[in-house]
């Protein structure tokens, strides 16, 4: 059977993606918890990948650099996938190893849809941004902003100049050409930027809306010090974020979630951006755990890939990608689940 097939038949055609938060006593028997789906999935893709002819048996000795073995009585535990990485061109001085390659990007198109990374499509990001008022008389600027596929949502629906701005150059790159391919190359551009080094141009932003880059940041306060100086008076920001439950806490979940990362990820506590953001004269008019919305979003994802996928779309490598990606998302789930970690929404407004 093939990965289609499993998806079809695995646990995301029963699942139900949770509505409202998850109740206090269920988050306080994680042991009792009804498996992750994501883990089951992974399970199966590789147990039936390992059942599969020699062909697949060889991609997978080649991913983990072993001999072929024989078909394993049960699913093994998940092998830390194999680094994608893509020439960066020279003008870009980022040190990191980008991991985003053409292969990977194609595949998280599939499960997040056209022009999205990461979770949260075109309509849950409207409404995330709702609280800005943004018109055509506005400025926006999207950092983190992956594919540009917010980007150019916020711009088309709502007539605002846009400006996306990513960590990964291979993103960046894709994400320039799908606005060039939209005729948006000048009302939403994509451009590759360093959240550790970034330089921001003073009071010229209505809104700035940020995601998923303080974690992998050793000194966060900075980037929020260039957010606030590039809003306007009376301006607003909002990010969404990884943070831990308190600061140094550490768990085999925690550990299995920052070793799959593609950087190295250092999360604080929420109590440390609303006091950076008190310091810099900003008022804080959000700060909420916003983990089982987020954690229904990730799921509902993989539940549009059963039907998003047809037979025989995937390569051997897309199918490899396939399973880095389920691996990734079942350790990032199962780090929610553990209440250890949460992704949290902040929004502030700058003073007049």
């Amino acid at each position: 059977m093939s990965i289609l097939g499993l998806l079809r038949v695995g646990p995301f055609r029963r699942f139900a993606v949770p509505q409202g938060v998850v109740p206090e006593a269920a988050a306080a028997a994680p042991a009792q918890a009804a498996p992750n789906p994501l883990a089951r999935l992974l399970g199966k893709v590789r147990a039936q990948w390992d059942a599969q002819a020699h062909r697949r048996a060889c991609l997978r000795a080649w991913w983990q650099g072993v001999a072929p073995p024989p078909p394993p009585a049960a699913p093994a535990e998940p092998a830390q996938a194999a680094e994608i990485e893509i020439p960066a061109p020279q003008k870009v001085t980022n040190t990191v190893p980008d991991k985003w390659s053409g292969a990977r990007i194609k595949v998280a198109e599939l499960i997040w849809s056209d022009g999205f990374s990461f979770p949260g499509g075109a309509e849950h990001v409207l409404k995330m941004v709702k609280p800005f008022g943004l018109t055509k008389e506005k400025s926006f600027l999207d950092l983190g902003c992956g594919l540009g596929g917010a980007t150019r949502a916020i711009n088309k629906t709502l007539g605002v100049w846009a400006l996306g701005m990513e960590a990964s150059q291979g993103l960046a790159t894709a994400g320039m050409g799908k606005s060039e391919m939209a005729g948006l190359a000048k009302k939403a551009p994509i451009q590759w930027f360093d959240p550790a080094a970034v330089e921001l141009p003073q009071r010229k932003y209505d809104a700035i809306f940020a995601r998923h880059l303080f974690c992998a940041l050793a000194d966060k306060k900075r980037l929020l010090m260039q957010m606030e100086k590039a809003l306007k008076a009376g301006g607003q920001m909002m990010f969404i974020d990884f943070v831990l439950r308190q600061q140094g806490v550490r768990s085999p979940a925690i550990d299995a979630w920052m070793t799959a990362e593609d950087q190295t990820q250092r999360p604080g506590v929420i109590e440390d951006f609303q006091r950076d953001l008190k310091e810099l004269k900003m008022d804080v008019r959000i700060a909420e755990d916003m983990s089982a919305e987020f954690k229904g979003i990730v799921l509902q994802g993989w539940q549009n890939l059963t039907t998003a996928l047809k037979p025989g779309a995937l390569s051997a490598e897309d199918s490899r990608l396939l399973v880095h990606e389920i691996e990734l998302w079942t350790k990032r789930v199962a780090a929610l689940d553990s209440g250890d970690l949460r992704m949290v929404r902040i929004l502030a407004l700058k003073r007049n």
